[in-house]
């Protein structure tokens, strides 16, 4: 039987559910009528324009019902801080109190239970301690009762799941409630929040956060110190008041002393600590919350390395099917360790992926790191040898995968120069990671597959710096005919670069090889580029018999022999054009031309079309010689050859020079010296001294 005994009381009487006992509230419980559990804002709070209007906007919709809103991110990023500045922004239009509560969720103990809050809540909203119900559902029922129709702000800190908050979510009412955590908790959708997702400071707001607390004296003697140190601090702004605490109290260091502690990366994460101001630690309990799925793939994908990914990359690192791969994320996503975007693509923030690292680095761990970059560099190079057959098809190739099948389809020559474009940092910085590592057949074997989109596109830096690493991993493995294709590779791009004298030593080594080695695909290429840097040193008549040498040696290769010859045509029609033999050159010319227009190959169809416009023109037959130029350009638009459209133009401004009409010379030249300033070419510069002749710029 219920025993109601009643009592006396002072204010309001509330009863939830079934008590037994009776329920005694007095207004003066030692708690303010009305709470200010609020903490201060943050004295160094910087920027977030953006975040605050976005909050404001989102605030705006608790007229009528409570506005959950969730801001989440990686620790350090300021969610806090920022929740805090908002809140006092507003905190006047909400004068019936603000509750406070940190939850605890990422703060290396257990998290706050939901009933601890909520007593907590409830004392503060005037309910006498004895009065708390032990019953987490009454608790929660009162909770809503006593703040249905209020006016309230509710902070709730740091939380670690939407379990650990819905109980906290008060009645009916205009109340806002911001939530912060480092996971997404997207299970309050349900409960009709709002999510705003908080990255670092971009740049500018990083340098204010410095300039406000070190003062903007000592950030202006220093400034590209001060982007530096911005930049090695991921923007986060943990990492930067924990900078800016270091040098605060040491007024003696200049910035740039700092940034070369922090440019050592395996010392960055220590570096970046101090007293309770510990980013390692934030990434530690992350980290440590993991399952263990998870944070086996957030280790091996350390190896990765620029930190931007996508699933299939991810599903080869973990070395797992896709859909294991996926839930992992997915987890990671969650907790702010990763994000993802909307193109389908992963990315670590910049000192999630040095813990990463530093977790990986461990001895324990040293087999499944070694193993999953083995496994991602497999996967990377299986893509740039489908790109590459794309780019340039029919070409010969050394590396294994060129046998296996392709390991994407590519729609044709421009994707696949676009893919490879759009991952040739990442491409460069697994060459580098897989010499170092001894990984030397996969060294020069990515080399080998960005040949095509070198060809194309001229990345000259990248072009020296990946090949030059490729021939040491050749001479490594003790490999002449690996060794040799590098040298190729090197010397064609000394050749692009106008340094034709090293083109030429570099050519003579890699016929040395090819030829000791009776690799017959090699010994015409190796005369290939030996003929074109005589050529273009002026000696046509080594060039033509060097040539003419690589024509007879076509009959020595074992596979697709007619490409070779069809190659070697077109070099050698170039080399009798230039010794004034236009009419022996067209027929070679036409020879090469009807074979790469049998098998589609746009990209040595401008370069014949190109090369024949000039037999054509010294011939005197310069409409002729306007039309192939226009089919040239025609085949070089559709694979995206830009050396090869710029090298139209100055055709093209060479007949308009035939024909005395220096405005369109003029055009022309600078249409081409355009591309090639900006594909970094010699050339460039002989057409401006061309222009300056003009008149031109």
């Amino acid at each position: 039987m219920r025993n109601e005994v009643a009592a006396d009381v002072s204010g309001s009487v509330v009863q939830a559910g079934t008590v037994h006992g009776g329920i005694h509230l007095h207004a003066n419980t030692g708690y303010p009528a009305v709470p200010a559990q609020l903490p201060a804002s943050r004295p160094y709070f910087t920027d977030r324009s953006r975040e605050l209007e976005m909050l404001g906007r989102l605030g705006d919709a608790a007229r009528e019902q409570a506005a959950v809103i969730v801001i989440s991110g990686v620790g350090g990023v300021g969610k806090t801080s920022l929740a805090l500045a908002w809140l006092h922004r507003v905190v006047a239009g909400f004068a019936d109190g603000q509750l406070f509560a940190d939850l605890r969720g990422f703060s290396g103990g257990a998290p706050v239970t939901p009933g601890e809050s909520l007593g907590r809540f409830l004392r503060a909203l005037g309910v006498a301690p004895e009065a708390v119900p032990a019953d987490l559902d009454e608790q929660a029922a009162l909770f809503r009762t006593l703040t249905a129709g209020r006016r309230l702000i509710i902070m709730l800190d740091n939380a670690a799941s939407a379990a650990q908050v819905r109980p906290l979510l008060p009645g009916h009412g205009p109340s806002v409630v911001a939530v912060t955590s480092r996971r997404r908790l997207p299970g309050l959708a349900v409960d009709g929040a709002s999510f705003l997702p908080l990255d670092p400071l971009d740049e500018t707001g990083a340098v204010q956060l410095l300039d406000r607390m070190l003062g903007s004296g000592r950030t202006a003697a220093e400034p590209q110190a001060v982007r530096s140190l911005t930049a090695l601090c991921g923007r986060l702004p943990l990492a930067l008041c924990t900078s800016a605490a270091r040098l605060a109290t040491r007024g003696h260091w200049r910035i740039e002393r700092l940034v070369g502690e922090l440019a050592d990366e395996r010392r960055r994460l220590a570096v970046l600590g101090e007293e309770d101001l510990s980013v390692q630690a934030v990434f530690d309990v992350t980290y440590r919350d993991l399952p263990p799925s998870a944070a086996r793939l957030y280790r091996l994908m350390s190896v990765h390395p620029n930190g931007w990914f996508g699933l299939a990359a991810a599903t080869a690192a973990a070395g797992t099917g896709a859909a294991d791969a996926e839930r992992d994320l997915d987890v990671l996503v969650d907790v702010n360790l990763v994000d993802a975007d909307r193109d389908g693509r992963f990315r670590f923030h910049d000192l999630a992926h040095l813990h990463a690292r530093s977790v990986a680095a461990r001895p324990e761990h040293e087999t499944e790191r070694a193993e999953a970059f083995h496994r991602v560099v497999d996967h990377y190079l299986g893509m740039a040898v489908a790109a590459d057959r794309a780019i340039i098809p029919g070409r010969w190739h050394l590396g294994r995968k060129y046998d296996e099948p392709p390991a994407v389809s590519f729609s044709g020559t421009p994707e696949a120069i676009a893919w490879v474009e759009g991952e040739l940092p990442l491409l460069r910085d697994l060459v580098s990671d897989a010499h170092g590592r001894g990984l030397h057949h996969e060294t020069w074997e990515m080399c080998e597959a960005l040949w095509g989109v070198l060809t194309f596109r001229k990345h000259y830096a990248i072009w020296i710096e990946t090949h030059e690493m490729g021939l040491a991993s050749a001479s490594a493995l003790g490999d002449p005919v690996a060794r040799a294709r590098m040298l190729e590779a090197l010397a064609f791009a000394r050749l692009n670069l106008g340094e034709f004298r090293e083109a030429e030593r570099l050519a003579r080594d890699a016929l040395a090889l090819e030829r000791g080695a009776g690799h017959g695909d090699g010994v015409v290429t190796a005369l290939e580029c030996l003929g074109v840097a005589q050529l273009a040193q002026g000696d046509v008549p080594d060039a033509t018999e060097t040539f003419t040498r690589a024509l007879e040696a076509c009959r020595d290769v074992p596979g697709d022999a007619a490409r070779h010859v069809a190659v070697m045509s077109r070099r050698l029609g170039e080399a009798l054009v230039r010794d004034g033999r236009p009419g022996e050159g067209a027929r070679r010319l036409r020879e090469a031309l009807a074979f790469f227009t049998g098998r589609g190959d746009d990209y040595h169809r401008a370069r014949t079309l190109r090369t024949l416009s000039d037999a054509l023109a010294a011939d005197g037959r310069d409409a002729e010689a306007g039309a192939a130029l226009d089919e040239a350009e025609e085949a070089g638009t559709r694979v995206g050859a830009r050396h090869s459209l710029a090298d139209i133009h100055v055709a093209r401004a060479r007949l308009a020079a035939r024909r005395d009409d220096p405005a369109a010379e003029r055009g022309h030249l600078e249409r081409a010296a355009a591309v090639l300033d900006e594909l970094g070419s010699y050339q460039a510069r002989e057409i401006r001294e061309r222009l300056s002749e003009l008149g031109g710029p």
